[in-house]
């Protein structure tokens, strides 16, 4: 094999240093970085309006190539009946990987590309639209001028990024190439779009090269719409959705777990049709308990000592973070959470009463400090946070003074959920607070700080939020669900490995049971000066009968699994260690596209 390093172009909505609102940014930087050394990678994103502050912070080079033209948006849903569009492309580099933003520059353009609302259904089509003018229109300049430069795998991330793939694959066709591909289903939303969307978006009828358990086929995009077109419950023909398409126009279909593949994207992404060619890749985590410590105290030490009344020889415990964290930073940020959405601004100010909730996603903190569980993510239904709300009182009327800290990230598409939990913050207002918004100097101060962590999602095709939470050495109560099956240890099951508890969704009972178990378990943990006898009295209080016999055996067993928290990340699920998967599959698909296919009739 040649020692030069050969071109992965990556098509992405989100990248870590660009913008990124989930675990996809996360992924998609994390893995061309450990890469790099291996791989040239560009990776192609709309600029979602962070080309100006990209440009002060960076050297950047605007490439000398607009694309421009004319689209007729007749009946595809905007409120345009046509545009004129005008794109520019600009450069960057981040740690040895090039970074291309498409930039609107006219008013037209600029409205859709340049939303710093990544996915606002108010410009989420028009932005899909202009993004995949401007790929075909790169690959189109690209190919008649710097043929070296052209990718050998095209990496597709999500739904998003299907048609733009379509017009770079019928682009090479048309000049007697071809370049494999892969792409990476993170979650599955199902999203359709009509025949007449996709051709607007530049997708023209030159039949691409899909590669088949029996071979290679070549179809267009009318066969593609209609081999994966499925019938609704009355009947009627439904245009596919597109991460059916992804699927199997690509020659290798990925997700991130195992669990996820075999129960989500295979039945449900064309079965037979892409089984042959499926796999997964686990995301990793870099955090370090012993960094993110270190920093925190560098940071806060001082105003920590300060507010606690904490002398310099006295060493800064978890039990001190915790207050700090609980009675004074939260109330007290540098900077309002930031928030990109002014629709959602707006809501968080509706909701702003002076009291908890202040202004512009700002809050009071508490009056007292106690056990900590935290929560993060994005708010949607499947993140069960409403689990938490209808365990709180069950969790209260044993632990009077436990407190819930979610740190959760709002969307155009969580307006009402927005309202509907700040009327739970109001009810149970000694017992929890949420953080609506970004609010990076609590982040990790909150895993360090807190005594459990809740992932309650009812469906998780991965879910880098537990790995986070267990590099913090922090035990983790999870949905017995796609992903967090292959990264969390139960300490029910495993006791010597246990890194959490894992329990069936939406069962609040179970949830309640296993929140008060591990706060009883950490207190006794936290509190050694505890005499025999009070120590036995928090035991016998702990419902889970299983915990409850191994902290009765070892009453510093909660130290043990905040213990076999980190170890477990960092033996198994560091980035360096699960992107090399991904390296062979890359090597294998440039081998691929070597290999010389018999067409099938």
């Amino acid at each position: 094999m040649s020692d030069q390093k050969e071109n992965i172009w990556i098509l992405t909505f989100e990248y870590d240093g660009v913008i990124k609102l989930g675990g996809l940014g996360e992924v998609t930087a994390n893995q061309s970085k450990n890469l790099s050394d291996a791989f040239n990678f560009t990776v192609f994103i709309p600029s979602h309006g962070q080309t100006e502050r990209l440009t002060k912070q960076r050297s950047f080079q605007k490439i000398s190539f607009i694309s421009t033209g004319n689209v007729n948006l007749a009946n595809l849903g905007l409120p345009e009946t046509k545009g004129a569009y005008e794109i520019s492309y600009y450069k960057f580099n981040f740690n040895g990987i090039n970074i291309i933003l498409l930039n609107g520059e006219n008013d037209f353009s600029k409205k859709y590309l340049n939303d710093k609302s990544i996915y606002n259904p108010d410009t989420f089509n028009g932005k899909l639209l202009l993004y995949t003018l401007g790929v075909k229109s790169f690959i189109k300049n690209l190919i008649s001028k710097e043929m070296k430069d052209l990718p050998k795998v095209v990496h597709l991330h999500d739904y998003h990024v299907v048609p733009p793939f379509i017009t770079i694959k019928q682009e090479f066709i048309k000049n007697k190439l071809d370049v494999s591909s892969i792409i990476t289903i993170h979650l599955l939303t199902r999203p359709r779009f009509e025949l007449e969307f996709i051709k607007a978006c530049g997708i023209d009828d030159t039949p691409i090269t899909i590669r088949l358990e029996k071979g290679i086929k070549r179809m267009d995009i009318n066969q593609i719409y209609q081999l994966c077109q499925e019938k609704s419950s009355n009947g009627e023909i439904q245009p596919p959705f597109m991460e059916k398409i992804g699927a199997l126009i690509s020659d290798l279909v990925i997700t991130v777990s195992e669990s996820y593949l075999k129960s989500s994207i295979i039945p449900k992404l064309g079965g037979d049709l892409i089984r042959f060619k499926s796999d997964f890749v686990w995301n990793g985590c870099d955090w370090d308990y012993y960094d993110i410590y270190e920093n925190v105290i560098n940071s806060f030490g001082k105003e920590i000592r300060d507010v606690l009344d904490i002398s310099e020889s006295s060493r800064i415990s978890r039990k001190d973070l915790k207050k700090y964290l609980l009675t004074y930073k939260i109330g007290n940020l540098e900077r309002s959470p930031f928030i990109t959405s002014e629709k959602v601004l707006d809501t968080i100010n509706e909701i702003s009463d002076g009291n908890i909730f202040k202004k512009d996603g700002t809050i009071t903190p508490f009056k007292d400090s106690g056990p900590l569980a935290i929560g993060t993510g994005r708010i949607s239904r499947q993140k069960g946070f409403d689990t938490i709300f209808k365990a709180i009182p069950s969790i209260i009327e044993i632990i009077p003074n436990a407190k819930f800290l979610l740190l959760i990230l709002p969307t155009e598409y969580s307006l009402n959920e927005i309202k509907e939990y700040a009327q739970y913050v109001k009810k149970y207002s000694s017992n929890l607070r949420i953080v609506f918004g970004i609010a990076p100097s609590i982040f990790h101060l909150a895993h360090i700080s807190a005594d459990v962590y809740l992932a309650l999602s009812r469906w998780e095709p991965f879910g880098i939020i537990v790995l986070e939470a267990m590099a913090s050495k922090l035990p983790v109560i999870a949905t017995k669900v796609g992903g967090f099956q292959e990264t969390i240890i139960d300490l029910r099951e495993d006791p010597d490995n246990g890194t959490g508890v894992l329990l069936q969704e939406d069962n609040v009972s179970q949830f309640s049971s296993s929140v008060i178990s591990l706060l009883k378990s950490a207190k006794i943990s936290e509190n050694t000066q505890l005499n025999t006898q009070k120590k036995l009295n928090i035991i016998e209080e702990i419902p889970d009968e299983k915990i409850k016999k191994l902290v009765k055996k070892d009453p510093q067993y909660f130290n043990r699994v905040r213990e076999n928290c980190y170890i477990r990340v960092d033996n198994n699920f560091r980035w360096k260690k699960v992107s090399q998967k991904l390296k062979q599959l890359y090597f294998g698909l440039i081998e691929l596209n070597k290999t010389k296919y018999n067409e099938i009739d």
